[in-house]
């Protein structure tokens, strides 16, 4: 159990560490992205507790939330943390530079790619008990990828500045 606590007291300090300051350029595509700073071995273990998972979630959560507050007054952005499971490696936290590309984001429905809205009484915040920072929204969808040789079933949930 030591090591877990380990683990998780380091990915609250990388997460503080990258969200000290509100990221001050992003690429030409229109928005700034941090992978979750944690080893896929350690947050995506079946030995990993789920109070464990929890945690790390309402990390990024809080880390999403502390972008917000150091977003410059004259910074026109979205804050928004995107929490993948069962593969909770692939979540992140994106700033949205662009209303042009946030608007786009959510439309997946390609032959490679789809996002399937989940109905409202779904809530990742109330299954895992969550805590949303004020302000916050969430909006959930059910992810299908498929490839050549690969194919994929998840959950994406967003929380953060959706409207």
């Amino acid at each position: 159990m030591r090591g877990k606590q380990r683990r998780c007291r380091a990915l609250a300090r990388r997460l503080s560490e990258n969200t000290s300051e509100f990221p001050a350029s992003h690429d030409e595509r229109g928005y700034w992205h941090l992978h979750l700073p944690v080893a896929q071995g350690f947050i995506d273990s079946p030995r990993t507790p789920l109070r464990v998972r929890r945690e790390c979630v309402q990390m990024v959560l809080d880390a999403s939330f502390r972008l917000c507050s150091r977003r410059p007054p004259t910074v026109l952005a979205r804050v928004v943390a995107a929490i993948s499971t069962p593969s909770l490696f692939d979540s992140q936290l994106i700033v949205f530079f662009s209303q042009q590309y946030f608007d786009s984001f959510f439309n997946r429905d390609g032959p490679e790619q789809q996002w399937i809205y989940l109905p409202a009484p779904r809530s990742l915040a109330r299954e895992w008990e969550l805590s949303l920072p004020n302000g916050f929204m969430e909006r959930g969808f059910h992810e299908h990828i498929y490839d050549d040789d690969f194919e994929q079933d998840g959950e994406i949930w967003f929380f953060g500045e959706l409207t």
